[in-house]
């Protein structure tokens, strides 16, 4: 079984193909691919294919997620389904593909490129498409793989990512899954602005004002983590980074002088905090009439 979501991005390309090919996350890139491209230049391949069809605005890339049911499948077969839905759904799109093995869930990451490199046809999302393209190709691979679906009617009935937690027993909850994808993306944010991006990549919608909020799409409601954890809150968030990142530095300044005596005199040299300031790109959420989570 695997729950879908898309998204559609306006910008940071290079952000979003370096998080799907993450080593940390990919057992050292072994669980990647590409499409119409290569790992190591996907970024540049896929500007140059919007440059020579002249379409360098708008939405630039879409952001697929296939999550699995806990110990339903192995990482090789994740590569294997979503190579196959690749292949299928989005012939012609530059693509790179990622398994994230560093959850609970195997979940798999496909980036594409906006463009057709074949055709210059833009690539467009929305409910019905979602349903009849991206689930139903996703159902059905995982059926002819032996794994089960979640949807058994038509897909208003479709059961929502949320209730599909709350009912599958030793399943985790929403709010201890929010609360490990936040460790996680406070754990590889440079700063606020790109911890914010991950969790937008990771599928959550995010509410900005007196307190932090978040949601997956079939949610009404936006659960709010700094209420009962400080650290959840805007100023926690912020503070862990800068810790992580002080650790970090420090860390790589011991191992530079690793081997090698200091004179008494000498100090070990401060090392800039490496900051990358990101803008927050914005999110295009599909209405589909249903309480069924996903994004365009």
């Amino acid at each position: 079984m695997a729950v879908t979501k898309i998204l559609a991005r306006r910008g940071g390309l290079s952000q979003a193909i370096a998080y799907v090919l993450n080593g940390d996350k990919t057992e050292e890139q072994i669980l990647t691919a590409a499409q119409g491209c290569l790992t190591s230049t996907a970024c540049h391949d896929m500007a140059a294919v919007k440059q020579r069809w002249n379409k360098t605005d708008g939405v630039q890339l879409y952001h697929v997620i296939q999550s699995f049911r806990p110990g339903e499948l192995s990482p090789e077969l994740a590569l294997e389904i979503a190579q196959e839905f690749t292949r299928e759904h989005l012939p012609g799109y530059q693509a790179v593909i990622g398994i994230h093995t560093d959850r609970e869930h195997i979940h798999a990451h496909i980036v594409f490129n906006s463009v057709n490199q074949l055709t210059g046809e833009k690539y467009h999302s929305n409910a019905r498409s979602y349903y009849q393209q991206i689930r139903g190709i996703s159902d059905r691979l995982c059926r002819e793989h032996g794994l089960s679906v979640i949807m058994t009617g038509e897909p208003s009935k479709a059961v929502s990512y949320i209730e599909w937690l709350r009912q599958s027993k030793g399943q985790p909850t929403f709010r201890s899954m929010l609360e490990a994808d936040l460790r996680t993306a406070i754990q590889d944010a440079n700063d606020l602005g790109h911890f914010f991006l991950l969790m937008e990549h990771m599928g959550y919608e995010i509410h900005h004002g007196d307190r932090l909020g978040f949601r997956l799409r079939g949610q009404e409601r936006f659960m709010y983590p700094g209420r009962r954890d400080p650290l959840f809150t805007e100023d926690g968030i912020r503070a862990a980074i800068r810790g992580n990142l002080r650790r970090s530095n420090l860390a790589i300044a011991l191992r530079s002088f690793s081997g090698r005596s200091i004179a008494p005199t000498e100090s070990i040299p401060s090392t800039p905090v490496f900051s990358h300031s990101m803008s927050i790109t914005s999110t295009c959420w599909a209405r589909s009439g249903s309480d069924s989570i996903h994004l365009a």
